[in-house]
């Protein structure tokens, strides 16, 4: 259930993230209210992670942290589960990668008034410069789709790491 969580919030994020990718949809409003609710979710489940991990290293030590039982553990998941988190990760990948590929170097900041602006990151001075309501859209929804797509990649391999040490500590004790 644990992982099943992270994982939905992966989908849910990546979904956001390839929703931002279509052209002539409007960007998210609010986003950083989106993430920061992610991040709040997310938060916990990744603690939970780690500490269940750290426990399973003390009550069998050096067991956890062999990265030779890891690779055991994460082959030994059923093939769903294999083509489900390879399935997130290259979503990810070519969500970001397309993300990326837009050279301008410009970063959608803030609209005042009817007016929009962004900062020139290829500029050493970052200094903010107007741009058309057009190109501010598209500049608010290639971030949205690379803040998504990170968020939905740390939330895959969160899950996958749960499911690894799950099944490691399923495994602790026995030869």
């Amino acid at each position: 259930m644990h992982a099943g969580l992270q994982l939905a919030l992966a989908i849910v994020a990546l979904s956001a993230a390839a929703y931002s990718a279509v052209p002539y949809l409007p960007p998210f409003a609010g986003e950083g209210i989106l993430l920061g609710i992610g991040f709040a979710l997310l938060f916990p489940l990744h603690a939970a992670t780690i500490f269940r991990s750290i426990a399973l290293e003390f009550r069998v030590r050096g067991y956890a942290s062999n990265k030779t039982n890891q690779w055991r553990a994460l082959k030994s998941l059923p093939g769903r589960v294999h083509v489900l988190l390879v399935g997130l990760g290259l979503a990810g990948a070519g969500l970001l990668s397309g993300a990326f590929s837009d050279d301008s170097g410009l970063q959608a900041t803030d609209s005042v008034r009817g007016r929009y602006y962004a900062v020139d990151t290829t500029d050493p001075q970052r200094q903010r410069i107007e741009v058309t309501g057009s190109q501010y859209e598209a500049l608010s929804k290639q971030g949205q789709r690379t803040m998504f797509a990170i968020y939905g990649l740390i939330a895959a391999g969160g899950g996958g790491l749960t499911l690894v040490f799950a099944k490691l500590e399923n495994w602790a004790g026995r030869p």
